[in-house]
């Protein structure tokens, strides 16, 4: 009977003793809780106030390279963040890891860190030319981004052709000419360019091949780079639609571009995939290739 009441007792003990225990909470508090930095980089920094005794047992930046800190002190602990210039088109992010620790209480928290991205201007100039920064998509708009295929347009015609699976045209039509159209020259009222802007001449396309490019990959788009300074001229590998039936080829692999001058029956144009740039090359009207503007 006495082991009985024994055993009650000690059971008694240990429910009330982690039924009393409470979670340990840490208290901090981070000042500001982002960053934000302009294109051009530079250095800021944020408090961590951590409650005695809890502790940062560790702090670091999410795996990136144009951006690192310098710590001071303990609690409160000043969080140096330097971030590099950013020569890009696009806004970048990252973020300060800590691990905080009180007994056998962890916690993780961040701090978002995100940076503006480079004002480029609306065009890249490459031996004397300037060439838009994007792919033409609806007549009269540029894509996006660089690395957008925009869409296909058959030769001195002012219709967008859908770069993806579906065959949908700018004017909601799904029927593919097999024909290409008539003129000497890509006529202004068909020029699919914004104004300001025109298909290239072959001889600003072989300006452009000439230049120094490499094949390489944008934002996951495989296509090829132009220029040695940033920011540089990307063309994405859309590939292009056939001219007899409209079917989509090589899709990421080549890349097919617009000239608006002739030879005879066929067309200049510029082409490339990934170990080649040429612009001494003609093809039917009728194809659906990429147009890349320069300015007028």
């Amino acid at each position: 009977m006495k082991n009985i009441h024994f055993f009650l007792f000690c059971l008694f003990f240990s429910l009330s003793f982690f039924a009393c225990k409470k979670t340990v909470e840490i208290e901090y508090t981070i000042s500001p809780a982002s960053l934000n930095f302009k294109a051009s980089g530079g250095q800021a920094e944020f408090t961590v106030d951590i409650k005695f005794p809890a502790i940062v047992e560790s702090i670091g930046v999410l795996d990136t390279t144009w951006c690192r800190i310098n710590t001071i002190g303990t609690s409160p602990m000043r969080v140096i963040v330097i971030v590099a210039p950013n020569t890009k088109g696009r806004e970048r992010n990252t973020s300060v890891i800590l691990n905080l620790t009180l007994d056998e209480t962890r916690i993780s928290t961040t701090v978002p860190i995100s940076q503006e991205a480079a004002y480029i201007g609306e065009w890249i100039l490459i031996h004397g030319v300037k060439w838009a920064l994007c792919n033409v998509e609806l007549p009269g708009k540029f894509a996006a981004h660089p690395e957008d295929a925009g869409m296909f347009y058959q030769w001195n015609r002012k219709i967008g052709w859908s770069a993806a699976d579906t065959m949908l045209n700018s004017n909601g039509g799904t029927t593919w000419p097999d024909f290409g159209a008539i003129g000497e020259t890509w006529e202004k009222e068909n020029d699919p360019c914004p104004v300001g802007w025109r298909v290239p001449t072959t001889a600003e396309q072989h300006s452009l091949a000439s230049a120094s490019n490499e094949w390489t990959t944008l934002n996951g788009v495989d296509g090829r780079m132009f220029g040695t300074e940033e920011p540089r001229l990307f063309l994405p590998a859309a590939g292009n639609r056939h001219y007899n039936n409209g079917a989509l080829g090589n899709v990421g692999t080549h890349g097919y571009y617009w000239s608006r001058s002739i030879n005879d029956a066929n067309v200049f144009y510029l082409y490339f995939f990934n170990t080649d740039v040429r612009a001494n090359i003609v093809a039917n009207r009728a194809y659906g290739f990429s147009v890349r503007c320069v300015a007028e």
